[in-house]
């Protein structure tokens, strides 16, 4: 373990590579609370220490993207983000008991597959979703997304995250309990106009949003419709107060003088050509039987007969339904005789401007909807039928105009000639419009982003940037071009205006840029690479704003190999086309460190840790010989030259520091082109850390060998399953440990018996007795099993660790484990904490262990074993540590000191005939620090045997955790 100094979490400018560990499936465990700033960056910083090739994107002064190398592991994509999530929410000022397996989406599903591989017929990614909750309601829009690759070990390699720090909010059970959806009808009638009605009501957490902070409390989320108008309201449970509002009808919101006719392309209805299109999925009956057409518009409908029959199609197919607001829906018939064929053709004679409108609704919806699935069969929602395209409307905001609204699943809605506007139901038209239908299902927030994100797919599906060709009835001009030169800005969104539509194009330039770039480099896939990552990223975003985070969840989707800081396939493309707009990435990694045998915790305060460095070139070459070790003891860090082994491999030997101070370090190194590259990330201002001590004293370990004063308490009517000292009795059948923990024999278990005899209808806690913790740095540390995976209500109930600083008086929670995640399968885990991150370091420290079974009832079996305290201490350094490697004492009693006392050896005086008494005329040159012992243990003036036995007494006697180099006992 190691606890930093205060660390921040790094911005997007200047992240670097830097050397990966080996893979591991178990992600170290940064154990510490997230409930102050101080705390939450220091746990950032213990994050960086132990994955220092992954960095940090903040926006709105919170983690919105944790990103690079792959940060978690594990058996599977839930076990890998159940990982992070357990370890690491605190990060976020976010207890991981807040986080609940639950999706943005409107089924609520939290494990999406992302980025499908027609070659393979396999997904890239897997998104593991959470939304957080507090007290059993939702904190609005809060959500973490974790995307996880589909290879083995599941590495996890992003994060992204909009969740709020809600400090001691605690939901007010009075409140909760008085709110009364059928209070707000008049507050709707004043929002939306006399006829409103509330569609939906519910209580959340209101904190903010985007970009937005706010003080958390309790809101009622209203879904207000009056006629097609729909907006959301958030008004404070308490005192009616109206905390955010949202028009939920998305449209395309545009003035100007425009008629026109609809086409086939770019363009509106005077500016194209009509072409015969196929119709896909449409339902077409002959008789009792119908099926739906094919991609082709082609079908085949079984008949049993020969003689004439009727073959009959209306705009209904397999996943749109047409309506023609202004009347009856247009169809088309032929009576053949079997087997046909039956060719039906809809506005044929293409004078009918409504038929028309129904023709392209139908046409264009369904082909968004299979480019959509062409990179991703998978994304949410698009498997359900039915999906209402309404052309030739008159009312709302007609004419002029088309709209998306959630209500009841979605609809797109479009609008009649009129005003001098055209018929809005043509191809860009709708593909903006269904765009806000794929931001809506795929979880995140509309505003700008949906603004953007739908003109997005108008330009890739039509590989043209202009949106709404026509709209103005010139054909020579549009609503808005993604070929532009918006730039990324704050506040205001972008140069173009801080408005939604003109915030928009900042997304959809960055994307038409990045696609002119695929376009030299890859001219036969570029519109396949860009699609797929524009379709794909609307599964990581969250929230309404546009921000270089997206560039990340590009950049992430394209890459290969668990890091995008080493560049990704088309990172030069990607990068370009998004700093185009202000929007740039990460900047690639030259240069990778590693540690071959890790960062010390503990440095030995004399001097002479050494730790092992590997410089690697990553997008530039290492120039040799310019490693430095930066260290900083609280005045500044000190540029310390590291010790070239071979070219680019380092020792980085630490000076002498007062022992008990916390030491912050980094490393750096140049590249050939004279470039310093620094690991951590962010250094000097974030930096790895240790304590500078000489040896760590256990003073209180409990094996569970011997009674020491635990005491075990029943509460909650609690009917079977308390704790028991013992070796574990059930065999591991049922959840419950086969064996302790530390191979003592004994251990605390939850009904130690064999089965069933698990924890059942309350509460059994196990408290230590009292513990002094007035220690230099105190770490409480123990082996813990829990196991709620059994029977017929799993991943029901909770194991809860708590400590206290006045003898139990008052507890503080340590960690809560559940009622999810890898640890609650069963198993041993070992944890450790700084007591003084928690509590006051009194002599009336105690801990304690609660296992609970609450309705609905699970198997719940729980074992603790080999409590431990220790303390940090500061002791003189080994008395044989004379010297070192450079003559310098490292903490270490080893060959080094063993060649100094030889050299110091009495014999170095020529002497042939010893004299007598021994030693007494011997002089060597380093007699003053060879001469360590002597008769009575105390020097003697002498190097003799006496010395030698001293030396080999403290022989590898090792300080701060000094591995020892080549010590061999």
């Amino acid at each position: 373990m190691a606890y930093p100094a205060l660390l921040a979490a790094v911005g997007m400018a200047g992240i670097l590579l830097v050397g990966a560990p080996a893979p591991s499936w178990s992600d170290p465990v940064l154990e510490s609370p997230g409930d102050s700033p101080s705390t939450r960056a220091q746990l950032v910083g213990q994050f960086l220490e132990a994955h220092p090739d992954t960095a940090l994107y903040e926006w709105a002064g919170r983690i919105s993207r944790v990103y690079g190398a792959a940060f978690s592991h594990g058996a599977s994509a839930v076990d890998s983000a159940e990982q992070f999530r357990l370890n690491h929410a605190a990060m976020f000022g976010v207890d991981p008991a807040q986080l609940v397996p639950r999706g943005p989406f409107p089924d609520g599903h939290h494990l999406q597959p992302i980025m499908y591989e027609p070659a393979t017929g396999q997904y890239k990614f897997t998104g593991v979703y959470y939304s957080q909750v507090k007290d059993g309601i939702a904190v609005f829009r809060s959500r973490l997304t974790l995307l996880v690759r589909n290879e083995p070990g599941y590495p996890l390699v992003l994060a992204s995250a909009d969740l709020r720090d809600l400090g001691d909010f605690r939901v007010d059970d009075g409140a909760a309990k008085r709110f009364d959806p059928n209070q707000v009808r008049a507050p709707a009638n004043a929002q939306i106009g006399a006829g409103a009605e509330v569609q939906e009501s519910d209580l959340v957490i209101w904190a903010g949003v985007d970009d937005l902070d706010a003080a958390p409390r309790l809101a009622q989320r209203l879904i207000l419709v009056n006629g097609p108008d729909r907006w959301l309201v958030l008004r404070d449970a308490e005192t009616g107060e109206i905390l955010y509002e949202e028009n939920l009808i998305y449209t395309v919101d545009i003035v100007g003088s425009a008629n026109g006719r609809a086409t086939e392309g770019v363009g509106a209805e005077q500016c194209e050509q009509e072409v015969a299109t196929p119709l896909a999925h449409v339902e077409v009956t002959a008789g009792a039987n119908s099926a739906f057409t094919d991609a082709n518009g082609d079908f085949v409908i079984p008949n049993a007969g020969a003689s004439p029959i009727t073959v009959s199609a209306s705009l209904s197919g397999e996943w749109f339904e047409v309506f023609n607001f202004l009347g009856a829906e247009t169809s088309e018939s032929v009576v053949v005789t079997p087997p046909g064929p039956a060719d039906l053709l809809f506005n044929a004679a293409n004078t009918d401007e409504f038929v028309r409108a129904q023709v392209n609704g139908y046409v264009y919806a369904n082909r968004i909807r299979d480019f959509v699935l062409q990179f991703n069969p998978s994304y949410p929602t698009l498997g359900s039928g039915g999906f209402p395209v309404t052309v030739n409307r008159t009312d709302f905001v007609c004419p002029g105009n088309a709209w998306y609204s959630s209500a009841a699943g979605g609809s797109i809605n479009f609008c009649r000639t009129g005003g001098g506007f055209p018929n809005t139901a043509w191809s860009s038209v709708i593909y903006h419009e269904y765009g806000h239908h794929l931001v809506a299902t795929g979880g995140s927030g509309q505003g700008a982003y949906g603004e953007g994100m739908g003109d997005t797919m108008s330009a890739v599906i039509l590989d043209d940037p202009r949106l709404g060709f026509g709209f103005f009835g010139d054909c020579i001009s549009w609503l808005r071009n993604a070929d532009n030169n918006c730039q990324y800005q704050q506040p205001g969104c972008s140069s173009c205006g801080s408005a939604i539509h003109a915030c928009g194009q900042l997304l959809s330039g960055c994307v038409w840029s990045t696609r002119n770039e695929l376009l030299a480099t890859n001219p036969s896939t570029y519109l396949d690479i860009i699609s797929n990552l524009a379709v794909n990223s609307i599964l990581l975003h969250t929230g309404s704003s546009i921000t270089p985070s997206i560039t990340i969840d590009f950049l992430t989707l394209d890459d290969d190999d668990q890091t995008i800081l080493n560049g990704t396939p088309h990172y030069a493309e990607i990068n370009a086309g998004f700093s185009a707009h202000n929007m740039p990435g990460p900047e690639l990694a030259l240069l990778s460190f590693s540690f071959p045998q890790g960062l010390p915790d503990v440095i030995a305060p004399q001097g002479g840790t050494t730790v092992p460095v590997v410089v690697e070139a990553v997008t530039a070459q290492p120039q040799p010989g310019t490693g430095v070790l930066h260290v900083d003891v609280g005045a500044g860090f000190v540029a310390i030259p590291m010790t070239e082994v071979v070219p680019n491999v380092y020792d980085a030997v630490f000076p002498a520091v007062d022992c008990g101070a916390q030491v912050a370090y980094s490393f750096s190194a140049e590249t050939t082109t004279g470039q310093e590259v620094v690991t951590p990330p962010g250094a000097p201002a974030n930096s790895f850390a240790a304590f500078s001590t000489t040896s760590l004293e256990v003073t209180f370990l409990d094996d569970f060998e011997a009674d020491l004063g635990w005491t075990v308490t029943n509460t909650g009517g609690l009917t079977d399953g308390p704790w028991e000292r013992g070796i574990p009795a059930g065999g591991g059948d049922r959840g419950d440990p086969p064996t302790d923990a530390d191979g003592s024999g004994q251990c605390y278990v939850t009904d130690n018996a064999d089965g069933n005899n698990d924890v059942d209808d309350g509460f059994t806690t196990l408290t230590s007795p009292v513990m002094d913790a007035t220690l230099a740095t105190p770490i409480i540390s123990y082996y813990r099993w829990f196991s709620n995976t059994e029977g017929s209500n799993p991943f029901q109930d909770t194991f809860v660790v708590e400590v206290s600083d006045d003898g139990g008086s008052t507890w503080v929670s340590l960690e809560t484990v559940g009622p999810a995640g890898p640890e609650v399968d069963g198993g041993w885990f070992f944890k450790e904490f700084l007591i003084a991150d928690f509590v006051e370091l009194t002599d009336q420290f105690r801990i304690r262990f609660i296992a609970s079974d609450t309705d609905p009832q699970s198997i719940v079996e729980a074992g603790v074993d080999g409590v431990q305290l220790t303390a940090v201490l500061c002791e003189p350094p080994p008395t044989a540590d004379i010297t070192g490697p450079g003559g310098v004492s490292d903490g270490c009693v080893d060959a080094f000191d063993l060649g100094a006392m030889l050299s110091a050896w009495c014999s170095g005086v020529n002497d042939p005939n010893p004299p007598s008494p021994p030693c007494e005329n011997c002089t060597p040159a380093n007699l003053a620090i060879a001469d360590i012992s002597g008769a009575a243990n105390v020097p003697d003036g002498c190097v003799d045997a006496f010395d030698l036995a001293k030396l080999l007494a403290e022989w590898c006697s090792v300080a701060g955790g000094n591995p020892c180099g080549t010590c061999f006992p």
